[in-house]
C-alpha cells in the first residue's frame, strides 16, 4: 500500500524528504513513472509536487539569468515569450518532446531527474550552460548541467533533495540555434540521436561562442568542443560544415540497443548537424539578400 500526498509548498516537500526521503517518490507529470513503474515499486509515499507554486514559474533575474521551475511543463517552456526571446534553443528542444499530451504533462525537472541520455531538453541545456538548483531542508546547491548526471538513470541528487529549478545565463548578441533529433517516426518517439547547437552570429556571418551537444549517443549527453572549434570564427561553407560533422561522428560513444545501432547513430549525428547548419546558412543568406535590397532602396 502506498500513501499519497499532494503538497503545495517547497518547504513542506523538503521537510517530507528530510523525514522520509528514501521511501518517497516525487511526481509531477508522471510521464516516465507511469510507463516504467518497476524501479519505484519499493517506494511507500507518493508526493505530488505539480502544484508547488515555487516550482511553477519562469522568471527573469537581475543578474542576466532565466530561472525555470522544475514543475514547468515542456509546452509551457516552448510557448513562453521570455524563452522564445532569450533561450530559443531550449524552446525548440521542448517543442520536440513526445506528443502534445506528453508536452502538457511532462516537466523539465522530470526530464532531468529521469537522467535518460535521450532526454530532449538536456543537450539544449548543456549548450546553454545551465545550472540545476538542488534544494534540501537546510541547504541549496548549484550543479552545472553535465555534472548532474552519473550515468543512465543516475544523478547526484540526494534522497533528501529536490530539483527546484534550472538557471540559464542569457547570451548577448545575435544568436543562431537549432535542435535536431532522429527517431522511429517524426513525433511521439524517443530519440535515437539528437544534436543541439547555439552560436553568436556576427554581421559578416562568422560564428563565435559555438556550443554543440549530442543526446542518445552515449551513456550521458556529450559535449563536443572539437566540433565547436571547427566552427569557431568561421563563415559556413561545405568544408567547414564537413569538418564539424566529422568531429561529431568521432565523439559518439553509442551502443547497439533495441532502438538503433551504434553505426547508425554515429552516421546520423553528422547528418543532423549538417542539416541544422545548412538551415542556418540558408537563413543568413536570406538576411544578406534583404540587407542588399534595403541598401539599394536607400540609394
Amino acid at each position: 500500500m502506498i500513501d499519497f500526498l499532494k503538497l503545495t509548498s517547497l518547504e513542506d516537500v523538503t521537510e517530507m524528504l528530510w523525514a522520509d526521503g528514501p521511501a518517497a517518490l516525487l511526481i509531477a507529470g508522471g510521464t516516465d513513472i507511469l510507463v516504467h513503474p518497476e524501479p519505484f515499486s519499493e517506494k511507500k509515499i507518493l508526493i505530488d509536487i505539480s502544484q508547488v507554486d515555487e516550482l511553477r514559474k519562469i522568471e527573469f533575474e537581475k543578474k542576466g539569468l532565466i530561472k525555470i521551475g522544475a514543475a514547468v511543463t515542456h509546452q509551457e517552456i516552448a510557448d513562453d515569450p521570455l524563452i522564445r526571446r532569450r533561450a530559443h534553443l531550449l524552446g525548440l528542444a521542448c517543442a520536440a518532446v513526445g506528443s502534445t499530451q506528453i508536452r502538457n504533462l511532462g516537466t523539465i525537472g522530470g526530464n532531468l531527474g529521469n537522467a535518460s541520455p535521450a532526454g530532449d531538453s538536456i543537450p539544449a541545456l548543456a549548450c546553454l550552460k545551465a545550472e540545476i538548483i538542488l534544494t534540501g531542508r537546510d541547504r541549496q546547491r548549484f550543479v552545472p548541467i553535465l555534472e548532474f548526471f552519473k550515468g543512465p538513470g543516475e544523478t547526484v541528487l540526494g534522497f533528501d533533495e529536490i530539483i527546484e529549478a534550472v538557471k540559464i545565463p542569457i547570451r548577448k548578441g545575435r544568436t543562431v540555434a537549432f535542435f535536431k533529433k532522429a527517431g522511429q517516426r517524426k513525433g511521439m518517439c524517443c530519440s535515437k540521436a539528437s544534436v543541439a547547437l547555439i552560436a553568436r552570429r556576427h554581421s559578416d556571418d562568422r560564428l563565435s561562442k559555438v556550443c554543440i551537444a549530442m543526446g542518445a549517443v552515449g551513456p550521458e549527453v556529450i559535449d563536443v568542443p572539437e566540433a565547436a572549434r571547427a566552427l569557431e570564427g568561421q563563415v559556413l561553407g561545405a568544408q567547414v560544415i564537413r569538418a564539424a560533422a566529422d568531429c561529431c561522428c568521432r565523439a559518439v560513444r553509442a551502443i547497439d540497443d533495441i532502438r538503433s545501432t551504434a553505426k547508425y547513430r554515429r552516421h546520423v549525428v553528422g547528418a543532423l548537424l549538417t542539416e541544422g547548419l545548412l538551415e542556418i546558412f540558408d537563413h543568413m543568406s536570406k538576411l544578406k539578400k534583404r540587407r542588399k535590397r534595403r541598401l539599394r532602396r536607400l540609394r
